[in-house]
């Protein structure tokens, strides 16, 4: 019998460093001091070694306890860095990452993402964040890039990405009421693909101050008249009563659909309790 071998990266590089804690994860960017306005741009890794064929992305260390940390993130690049090179001419690679209260702490494990996104070495990376208080509050921000697959030729990578819903004036997304022990009404339109698009992530938010222990289900469909569901049953939850919120990447199944340019964005979720008010979320679409 021909055993085929199966395809592995055999390359990797991350900032999450040694410290396993809320505040010791990856690397600190801080806001800006100015409500819903950028702060700087924060390094995160050097000039990669190998082409990135995929990048996960880890936020903790901005909850506050009776507060509203609504944060969204851009990921920066250098492509032209240059190998274990710091980054200089940065642009940006994922607009407006939803950054809500993420916590590392018991129970939470912070608010992931994950993009088959193609990036060629020598790139460097590096993000800035902004709040919706006027504070210079830090999120830790964490990036993992994966690359020397055993066989290239087999993986699909994107190039771009779509931000869907996220309203950068008021750090916001689209409203969505959870429904409570079931698929809540879908919300409206967070927008329209620009391009085809086939791998989706979720970013949520909350403008509550008192954020209740709870779990919640998220899908995101397409067209406005037969919903097509795209990504569906993304963990997202809040620990204890003091705001601290986690949020996984895939969901029940890798979030890979083929959709095509034109389209229109929904999201949906069930909450295990009576939901938190004021919820809303931006969506994130690969494609290329």
């Amino acid at each position: 019998m021909l055993w085929t071998p199966g395809n592995s990266f055999n390359w990797r590089t991350d900032n999450f460093g040694s410290t396993y804690t809320d505040a010791g994860l990856g690397t600190s960017v801080p806001g800006s001091g100015v409500a819903n306005t950028k702060g700087a741009n924060t390094a995160l890794l050097a000039g990669i070694a190998e082409d990135c064929y995929g990048i996960a992305i880890c936020f903790s260390g901005l909850s506050s306890s009776a507060g509203i940390r609504r944060s969204i993130v851009d990921l920066l690049i250098d492509p032209a860095a240059g190998a274990g090179n710091a980054g200089s001419s940065w642009s940006v690679a994922i607009a407006n990452l939803y950054c809500n209260n993420p916590a590392f702490t018991l129970g939470a494990t912070g608010q992931r993402y994950y993009f088959p996104l193609f990036l060629k070495a020598g790139t460097a990376i590096g993000a800035a964040l902004q709040d919706v208080a006027a504070t210079a509050a830090a999120a830790r921000v964490c990036v993992r890039c994966f690359g020397k697959p055993t066989r290239p030729e087999l993986l699909r990578v994107g190039t771009k990405v779509q931000t869907l819903g996220a309203t950068t004036a008021s750090t916001t997304g689209v409203a969505v009421t959870p429904g409570t022990s079931a698929k809540g009404s879908y919300s409206a339109t967070l927008g329209t693909t620009s391009f085809d698009a086939w791998w989706w992530q979720l970013g949520i938010g909350s403008n509550d101050s008192s954020m209740t222990a709870n779990s919640y289900l998220w899908d995101i469909a397409v067209n406005a008249t037969n919903k097509i569901i795209v990504a569906q049953d993304i963990g997202y939850g809040v620990v204890g009563t003091v705001e601290q919120a986690w949020k996984d990447a895939m969901g029940c199944c890798p979030p890979m659909y083929d959709v095509a340019s034109g389209q229109d964005v929904y999201v949906r979720a069930a909450a295990a309790a009576a939901p938190d008010s004021s919820m809303d979320a931006i969506v994130y679409a690969l494609g290329g």
